[in-house]
């Protein structure tokens, strides 16, 4: 594995990331996902985690934010503007996504302490012990990253109807 690739993806992703977050335009910030999908399966790839990299590719990358673009794109975001009871409100789900964010990274923090413990022929692995340890080991982490993935199709459908109940995107449909 070459450092310079693994520090240049790492930094594609690092900053894609911080694009997703601090982008104003929700075009943008998908397009920034996109980009955070691909540098991070680039790294999964140049980690010899080949199945890791390429599912996470074709299934985020290719299908789930495609998916979430598509949507944006046909919804012709401008801007939202919210009540300060659903400010409140979002608030309150912010704060418990990131709550079960750093439980997240908790519990992979303490499995990467777990797998330098571990023999480093038993870490690489068919699809088989793959699938053992995801849904064994990193069963929670998993469920986590579903749930979280559940909200965003939430968010992006209730945005759509209180984009079609105010009336402003029923010309465009």
């Amino acid at each position: 594995m070459s450092p310079f690739f693994f520090y240049l993806f790492a930094a594609i992703l690092i900053f894609a990331s911080l694009a997703v977050i601090l982008a104003r335009n929700p075009l943008y910030n998908v397009l920034a996902l996109v980009v955070a999908i691909f540098s991070l399966s680039c790294l999964f790839v140049l980690l010899e985690a080949f199945f890791v990299g390429m599912i996470l590719l074709l299934v985020y990358a290719g299908a789930v934010l495609v998916f979430f673009l598509f949507v944006v794109m046909c919804l012709n975001l401008n801007t939202v503007v919210l009540s300060s009871q659903q400010q409140t409100r979002f608030r309150w789900l912010g704060s418990f996504v990131g709550l079960m964010f750093l439980f997240s990274f908790a519990l992979a923090a303490k499995s990467f302490i777990r797998a330098h413990a571990m023999e480093p022929s038993s870490i690489r692995g068919t699809i088989e012990v793959i699938g053992k340890i995801l849904f064994t080991d990193y069963l929670l982490p998993f469920e986590l990253t579903s749930f979280l993935l559940l909200i965003a199709i939430f968010g992006i459908v209730s945005l759509a109807q209180g984009a079609l109940s105010t009336g402003k995107d029923s010309e465009n449909l």
